[in-house]
């Protein structure tokens, strides 16, 4: 049997019988200077296979075979060591099979855990938000205070009702939603797609990109401890995860003000938070008409909201967000950076015509910060992406995205006089 032959036999490629061969543990004769594979090859080829099922390495292989062809299974202390070798192997595989068998059953548990939560989950959830945040419920038209009537009020949670001014404005409330002007089915956010799941981010988003966001999301972390400590705290539109990854480590006392469009995208964070301890007001709808008070927000979390608002709307929205935090309140984000990636943002424009790259970059939302009496106070850059890869669908490999972290403060008078504060940077 000619080496080709030999090799798919047992499924091989030609290059690893050669390798067995410069390892002498295949000895075939040669014919006409080709080699040439007898039966006892296939016995030897055969017992390799058996060696590697039993996990024996190279080398233990090697051993094997030098001492059952020297000693053809005639010496007692031969016959010894070989028997040692297998013992210990076999003791080594029985220990791994007692770890699998633990791990398999830990497995087993936590997948009951995932089929009991969707159990738990086909159980409609009664969603509301608490009571208690009616205070801060104001016409966005005529700055009144919102009557509610109709209401479905369970534990202290507002499930459904109206919420109406006598100036006109009404605005219904259901399944624990406010609904505001503007509030549709799907989002408007088109520039990646399912951003409403968590499997939508790590479908479309490289390990290197998400580890930054990570980072970027720990520094937002550490910006709001050093803060006092917050009673309202308001994110989006378009958030992604921030708020799913630390709502649990801030105090049950703070409420979330959940803002977006798109109500697929309210609906999934519902179920995700809906063991979280901390109080949620979900509000779909524009942000440019929130029935929210002006000053009642402590800390804004922009989880990339700017960078996809500009996306969505070539601009960003503090002009409709700062007036809703207090005075020394703070707004702290997360940017992506595109000026060293043109013909990423080239790409973005080819599937939205109406975008305008020029409009993504932090100097822009500095500036509508600034018109709005908030401050950049710091601003982090947490890394680049690798230009080695495709970090996401419109990203050019080769070109680099820069994650940074950003602070800003809402002025305490209008004399402005925090616009000369120095900007903290550091790269």
């Amino acid at each position: 049997m000619k080496i080709g032959e030999f090799a798919e036999k047992y499924g091989l490629n030609i290059s690893t019988v050669r390798y067995y061969m410069d390892k002498a543990l295949l000895t075939p004769g040669r014919r006409n200077n080709q080699y040439v594979f007898s039966r006892a090859c296939m016995d030897d080829m055969e017992k390799i296979l058996k060696y590697k099922e039993f996990g024996l390495s190279l080398e233990e292989i090697e051993l094997l075979f030098f001492l059952e062809k020297t000693s053809n299974f005639k010496d007692d202390t031969v016959l010894d060591i070989m028997s040692q070798l297998l013992s210990g192997k076999r003791d080594q595989l029985t220990s791994e099979r007692d770890k699998l068998s633990a791990a398999i059953e830990r497995l087993d548990e936590e997948l009951e855990k995932f089929s009991e939560a969707k159990r738990s989950d086909a159980t409609a959830a009664s969603y509301g938000f608490p009571f208690s945040f009616i205070p801060y419920l104001y016409c966005p038209d005529c700055r009144r205070p919102l009557s509610l009537e109709s209401a479905d009020i369970s534990g202290g949670k507002i499930l459904s009702g109206t919420l109406h001014c006598q100036c006109g404005y009404r605005a219904s409330i259901e399944k624990g939603v406010i609904l505001c002007e503007g509030a549709a089915e799907d989002t408007p956010f088109k520039s990646f797609k399912n951003m409403e799941t968590v499997t939508g981010i790590i479908d479309q988003f490289s390990g290197c990109y998400r580890m930054l966001i990570a980072r970027t999301y720990l520094w937002i972390y550490h910006q709001i401890l050093e803060a006092k400590e917050p009673r309202n705290v308001m994110t989006g539109p378009f958030p992604f995860n921030f708020i799913l990854r630390y709502c649990r480590r801030f105090s049950p006392s703070v409420t979330y003000v959940i803002v977006d469009p798109s109500l697929k995208k309210i609906s999934k964070i519902q179920q995700y938070l809906e063991d979280c301890d901390s109080q949620t007001v979900f509000m779909a709808g524009n942000v440019s008409r929130l029935p929210l008070c002006r000053e009642c927000i402590d800390i804004y979390i922009d989880d990339f909201s700017m960078t996809n608002s500009i996306f969505t709307y070539n601009r960003s929205l503090y002009s409709y967000i700062a007036p809703l935090i207090k005075k020394g309140g703070l707004a702290v984000g997360i940017f992506a950076g595109y000026n060293e990636a043109p013909k990423s943002l080239n790409n973005f424009k080819a599937d939205n015509p109406d975008f305008l790259p020029e409009k993504m970059n932090l100097g822009r939302i500095k500036a509508d910060l600034e018109e709005n009496a908030m401050t950049l106070t710091d601003r982090k850059i947490i890394g680049r992406t690798t230009g080695s890869e495709k970090h996401f669908y419109h990203n050019v490999p080769g070109e680099q995205i820069t994650v940074l972290g950003y602070r800003a403060v809402k002025q305490q008078s209008s004399s402005h006089q925090l616009q000369n504060q120095r900007i903290k940077y550091t790269p």
